[in-house]
């Protein structure tokens, strides 16, 4: 592998080829009950590598890459919408295999313990395969959490005890389960005041219960309680701070902060648990670690960062730095 070095850093300049809002980017109500569990954020996000589209690449082609997930011993999966297809990396980063995901189309990931769990778009099911990439069981079909309507699942996010989060893009709303995958609560209807979505596009939940979801037609961020009650959010469409154009798929780190994947502005948005903005990953710029459209990411216990790029039919990888 070689190393090129991109240096993000928390003090509101441009410093190779990313830009750091922090300290320059409008501040934004801070809410009560959503707080990192020690209050670290990100001081520098290091680009480490790019796993390219190159025809020598066990991996390739590839097609749409749609997701990414990473297991608790560093090991990750790339998911492939447009091949089909679910790459196994081992936990040092080298191509290991493709899962046994034939017939399937891979549109999200996420993992509970050493289990993957893949939203498969096509049957409308999440279903589990294990760590070396064979398949389990369907753990899901989507459709059984509300039989009366036609849920069309865009993003899903599972947190550490078993819930479920499903975003419903025609439906405009999340689906909740409980540990047990029954249906808790939907979250949300049609609309532009909190607690309502326009086009729902990635979901995450954080380190304390909350849930964190990106709507792509209100170009904002919101956050919810476990019970599925709004906490807190980004400014919608036509607001004062706004910070996206096209937010996607997210992910959260072990201190609680999220980080927001924006396929139109080419970029990361980095925000602490309260949606202050940090900075921003990517840029709009050519150099090594710039972005063109990241669809996904996934945050590592070991305070990596994984982009997946559908534009760059790429996958990027940085190290994030905290003080």
């Amino acid at each position: 592998m070689s190393f090129s070095g991109v240096r993000t850093t928390a003090c509101g300049a441009l410093i190779g080829t990313a830009l750091v809002l922090s300290g320059c980017a409008p501040a934004l109500p801070t809410p009560r009950g959503v707080a990192a569990l020690d209050g670290v954020a990100p001081r520098s996000v290091d680009f480490v590598y790019a796993y390219e589209n190159r025809r020598n690449e066990p991996y390739a082609p590839l097609v749409r890459p749609s997701a990414v997930t990473v297991l608790p011993d560093g090991q990750f999966l790339l998911a492939d919408f447009g091949a089909g297809r679910l790459h196994v990396f081992d936990h040092e980063g080298y191509y290991d295999s493709e899962a046994d995901a034939a017939d399937l189309l891979p549109l999200d990931l996420g993992s509970y313990g050493f289990l993957v769990y893949v939203l498969d778009a096509g049957s409308r099911t999440v279903v589990r395969f294990t760590e070396q990439g064979i398949f389990r069981d369907v753990l899901l079909d989507i459709g059984s959490l509300d039989p009366g309507s036609n849920v069309d699942p865009s993003a899903m996010a599972v947190d550490r005890d078993g819930r479920l989060a499903v975003c419903d893009i025609a439906g405009h709303r999340v689906l909740l389960t409980g540990p047990f995958l029954n249906l808790e609560t939907i979250v949300g209807e049609y609309g532009s005041f909190n607690g309502q979505f326009n086009e729902p596009r990635g979901a995450a939940f954080g380190n304390r219960g909350h849930l964190y979801v990106s709507e792509r037609g209100n170009r904002r961020v919101q956050v919810f309680d476990r019970t599925g009650q709004p906490v807190a959010s980004t400014a919608s469409l036509g607001g004062t701070n706004d910070l996206f154009v096209a937010p996607s798929g997210m992910a959260t780190d072990r201190h609680g902060n999220v980080y927001v994947t924006d396929t139109v502005a080419g970029q990361v948005v980095v925000l602490a648990p309260d949606l202050y903005p940090i900075m921003v990953v990517g840029g709009d710029d050519f150099g090594p670690g710039s972005l063109r459209s990241p669809i996904d990411c996934a945050v590592s216990d070991t305070n990596q960062l994984f982009v997946v790029d559908a534009g760059a039919q790429a996958l990027l990888v940085y190290d994030i730095e905290f003080p």
